[in-house]
């Protein structure tokens, strides 16, 4: 138990849910650097945009904006079920400085769990520095909703590099985890004994690998996640000629040796991967070039993924790429969750440019009604 702005927060009485479970409103960062995103982020912007107004549709958005951006931008951004905060940042990758949110369904309680952040590598083999404003996001967005935190400050984690069923099992990569850029002292007991007493976690289940190219070192939700507690869906390359094949096969392997908590196989679903893509120079017009960050040229690998969805209860919003594979892409979730849930495509390729996709940019707060006061709060403006 910990003390946390004057209350007493027993993380065991709280869980990790599923992210496709009914969410209070989703979290997103809008992009602006200019040594990342081209055209000083425009082109990025919209692609952000469209799967903002589209998740807005369906629950609200709490949308951090950095103080450098202008108010103009902002208007764009001014409507229904929007709800915009000024926070500074580094990066707009939501999923990875965002709290992960853990619910006590019993007392329908909500709390932020604020993991350290080093933008993949530290100083010296990150993607960019400094990285103080997002390794502060965390706890400035619970300082702004209220929303009590649970400091884990001494632990690099980013929410990209786990999933979890909502069951108690939490999946992710060997690759990402155990780097040495992360928490280099810690094995992979020490870290899962970590992750399972801090997330309040049954088991931590480490798959071999991540999707070749990702610079992010390997996180999870480019490769493999939870479409149900019995079901996984693996970003599979079946093309043997390539390097993700055999990463595909190792992968596919370790998940057909689990079984669930209940003592069943898992039902694994192959999803495929689009052709392989690279930044194109028009892609890397006016781009700043900075020491202090990942310099983005022409022919650089992109790691894209249809696995870097975004789900709630009632819809999924996917990357699309223009590829022949997008409307299989399409139909391999369509067919899993017929009319559950609504499958949404989003032409997504400028936010690949950055480093991610859909999943990266968005963090879930799960449903809770003690939350009800950011919307009146909002409401009353």
């Amino acid at each position: 138990m910990k003390a946390i702005n004057n209350e007493i927060i027993d993380i065991n009485c709280y869980t990790l849910p599923f992210e496709g479970e009914k969410h209070f409103a989703t979290v997103i960062m809008l992009p602006f650097r200019e040594d990342v995103w081209y055209k000083k982020a425009l082109p990025a912007r919209e692609n952000f945009k469209e799967v903002i107004f589209q998740i807005a549709e369906y629950e609200p958005v709490i949308l951090a904006i950095d103080p450098s951006i202008d108010e103009k931008i902002v208007h764009e951004f001014e409507r229904e079920n929007i709800i915009i905060y000024r926070i500074k940042y580094d990066d707009s990758w939501a999923r990875d400085t965002s709290p992960i949110f853990l619910i006590n369904r019993d007392e329908d309680k909500i709390v932020g769990v604020d993991f350290g952040f080093n933008a993949y590598g530290g100083k010296d083999h990150g993607l960019y520095y400094p990285y103080d404003n997002d390794d502060n996001f965390a706890k400035n967005l619970l300082l702004e909703l209220c929303i009590p935190s649970f400091k884990r400050k001494d632990f690099v984690l980013e929410g990209g590099s786990i999933c979890c069923d909502g069951k108690g099992s939490l999946l992710t990569t060997r690759e990402c985890l155990l780097s040495p850029d992360r928490n280099p002292s810690m094995s992979e007991e020490e870290i899962g004994a970590y992750l399972k007493k801090s997330l309040n976690v049954k088991r931590v289940l480490f798959l071999p690998y991540g999707v070749e190219d990702d610079e992010t070192g390997g996180h999870v939700d480019n490769v493999c996640c939870f479409l149900d507690d019995k079901t996984i869906l693996l970003a599979y390359e079946e093309d043997e000629t390539l390097p993700q094949h055999e990463r595909s096969v190792a992968n596919y392997d370790y998940l057909k040796s689990l079984k669930t908590l209940d003592g069943e196989s898992y039902n694994i679903i192959k999803m495929p991967f689009p052709k392989k893509m690279y930044i194109k120079e028009e892609e890397t017009e006016d781009l700043l070039i900075k020491d202090d960050s990942k310099k983005r040229i022409k022919d650089s690998p992109l790691a894209g993924s249809y696995v870097n969805f975004y789900m709630s209860e009632k819809f999924i919003v996917l990357p699309q790429f223009l590829d022949e594979n997008d409307k299989e892409a399409v139909k391999i979730l369509q067919d899993f969750y017929g009319d559950a849930k609504k499958i949404i495509p989003v032409y997504s390729r400028d936010i690949l440019l950055g480093g991610g996709n859909i999943h990266c940019i968005t963090m879930q707060i799960p449903y809770s009604s003690s939350l009800s006061y950011i919307m009146e709060a909002r409401n009353d403006k």
